[in-house]
């Protein structure tokens, strides 16, 4: 099989010691070198666990490495120790395993992954073209590879093809790629991206008709029933429409909408502009009368708890609940034996790492919220597209920051990468102490002091950062602390380090004192680019995206692509029913906003 990949090899050069310097030279060149901070040791790994014994002997037949075939037990051996150890530790036990027990093909196969994972994106591919597969199952395990590395970096459409690609080569008793696979990939792309790669694709081929059914569905229901009409030639039925489409297409409005908000007591705005946001959407998203539900609401502060809210709609006829609001109410009526009418609610239910994943019929009771954990994950997967491997979060000494490093840091880990070091801002230290802490440049400064002492001479060179950091992650709540950071980035020698940081850095009406966060990549909801923001649209648009969602609440039980593309951003569902946003990727340029 032709690989896109080159199949050079870039070899690794070594330069012979110069040994006829003179002591003093030697000397002197030592002194300077130690002006530079070295990297810091690799954190300790451990002694390998019990789980990750490589296959036995006994396990693994002599054909398999000597007619040089994939071996994927081993190859998920290596993979298992890479995530939990890191790419290093991974690679100490590849070298270890005993060579009569894996063939070169799964050893390259594993060395490219390692590559992967070490941010050698171009080594890595080359690598991984030097693979030539000699079966359908290692035809398959090539191009699952090369679209995972495709997702990761970024590129979800080039992703969708290899998953067609797979899809038409598969046996029909393989499901290692299915036609919700390529759909739910395609609508990570930006709107830009699909119709660019649409213009490119020829009408009569399949692969326009997946990119053209993906636009119809951002577009609603109108458009999927005439892509239907039109495209009598792709491989799928109504039937089989993937994603839940036709679960989507056949879904009927509900009746009656009990909205359950707080109409008294302190948080009575917040229910009253939520409400607001949930009106609109009714009205914009059920244009005809005759199919538009009504509403009504119910105050959640007069009923005293969630359930007791709930059990009023039941009574007064609703088939179904939007709300409640707090956390509070929301786990009182989660806690509820059964919920015979589904359940949208505007906050997330707290989840425990026993919690379950949610079957298809479990379905009654979906969370929605603007929670910034979702922006935390997202930027883990901006950094980690454009290769880099060794962030360096900044965050504040907070239950926020606690919760944003604790999101960033599960989405990283999944990906297989290894965090170096966090740093904490505090009112008992100074950012400045804070981030040359964390970048070693206080150590760097204090040798050249004690060279300049021992000499008492200037010593040509300046202070140095630790090399062993690519990257900044700011998980700053306020646009004020990423103004202040920044700076200091430059100053202690990392202001060449791309940065990545959340939506709350901007502020649509500070003007020219956004260009102190120049070239930081964020996120913004595409609700910021419509007006200026104000502290009560992020609440509108969550009640607006809620009346939307509602008319995809059965579709959700089928699908864990993105379902709507909201004000608040792409929404989807995961595993335990917690709705999840994509939010658009921005960056500073000249002190204004603009899209990437």
């Amino acid at each position: 099989m032709k690989s896109k990949y080159s199949t050079s090899v870039t070899h690794n050069r070594t330069l012979s010691a110069l040994l006829h310097r003179s002591v003093t030279m030697a000397l002197g060149l030592m002194l300077i070198a130690s002006c530079t901070t070295p990297p810091p040791a690799p954190p300790e790994l451990g002694e390998p666990v019990n789980t990750y014994l490589m296959p036995s002997r006994d396990k693994i037949e002599k054909q398999d490495y000597e007619e040089n075939q994939l071996d994927v037990r081993i190859i998920s051996w290596n993979r298992q120790i890479a995530r939990e150890h890191g790419w290093l530790f991974a690679l100490t036990e590849l070298d270890a395993v005993d060579k009569e027990l894996i063939s070169l093909k799964t050893d390259t196969f594993i060395r490219s992954q390692l590559l992967w994972l070490k941010g050698d994106i171009d080594d890595s591919n080359r690598l991984l073209g030097t693979l030539v597969p000699d079966n359908d199952a290692e035809v398959d395990a090539l191009l699952a590879e090369r679209q995972r590395r495709l997702w990761e970096s970024g590129q979800p459409v080039d992703a969708a093809k290899v998953a067609l690609n797979r899809l038409e080569l598969q046996a029909p008793n393989n499901r290692s790629v299915t036609s919700s696979t390529i759909f739910d990939l395609l609508s990570q792309a930006t709107e830009q991206r699909l119709t660019s790669e649409l213009r490119r694709t020829e009408p009569a081929s399949n692969w326009h008709a997946w990119l053209s059914l993906n636009r119809a569905y951002r577009q609603g229901r109108p458009a999927v029933q005439k892509w239907l009409s039109g495209n009598s030639q792709m491989k799928l039925r109504p039937s089989s429409l993937p994603s839940g489409l036709q679960t989507w297409l056949e879904s009927e409005p509900p009746s009656l909408i009990a909205v359950l908000l707080p109409f008294s007591g302190r948080l009575k705005a917040v229910g009253e502009t939520a409400l607001d946001g949930i009106v609109e959407g009714v009205f914009q998203n059920y244009r005809d009368p005759s199919l538009r539900p009504d509403i009504i609401t119910i105050d959640t502060e007069a009923a005293v708890t969630g359930k007791a809210a709930y059990v009023e709609a039941l009574e007064l006829g609703a088939d179904f609940v939007i709300g409640p609001l707090t956390k509070e109410r929301v786990a009182e009526l989660a806690s509820a034996d059964e919920l015979p009418i589904p359940v949208l609610a505007l906050n997330r239910r707290a989840q425990t790492s026993a919690s379950p994943d949610q079957t298809d019929s479990e379905w009654q009771i979906l969370s929605m919220s603007l929670a910034p954990e979702d922006e935390a994950e997202q930027l883990a997967h901006l950094a980690w597209a454009e290769g880099l491997r060794n962030p360096l979060i900044v965050a504040p000494d907070s239950a926020w920051g606690s919760r944003m490093t604790g999101a960033f840091s599960a989405s990283w880990h999944a990906f297989g990468g290894r965090l170096r070091e966090t740093a904490l801002t505090t009112p008992n230290e100074t950012d400045n102490l804070t981030i040359a802490r964390s970048l070693a440049t206080f150590n760097s400064e204090a040798r050249i002091e004690e060279v300049e002492r021992a000499f008492d001479a200037p010593v040509d060179t300046q202070a140095r950062r630790r090399e062993d950091v690519d990257s900044v992650i700011l998980l700053s709540p306020t646009a004020q602390m990423a103004r202040e950071i920044r700076p200091l980035l430059r100053f202690h020698y990392a202001g060449e380090l791309p940065v990545f940081a959340p939506s709350s850095i901007f502020e649509s009406e500070e003007g020219m004192t956004n260009r102190d966060l120049n070239d930081i990549k964020f996120v913004l909801p595409p609700i910021a680019f419509e007006s200026t923001i104000t502290n009560s649209m992020p609440l509108h648009a969550l009640g607006a995206d809620a009346a939307a969602l509602m008319d995809h609440f059965s579709q959700a039980s089928r699908s864990r692509g993105t379902l709507m593309f909201g004000k608040t951003g792409d929404l989807r569902i995961d595993s335990k029913g917690v709705v999840r946003r994509r939010l658009k990727s921005v960056v500073f340029s000249r002190g204004r906003v603009r899209s990437i």
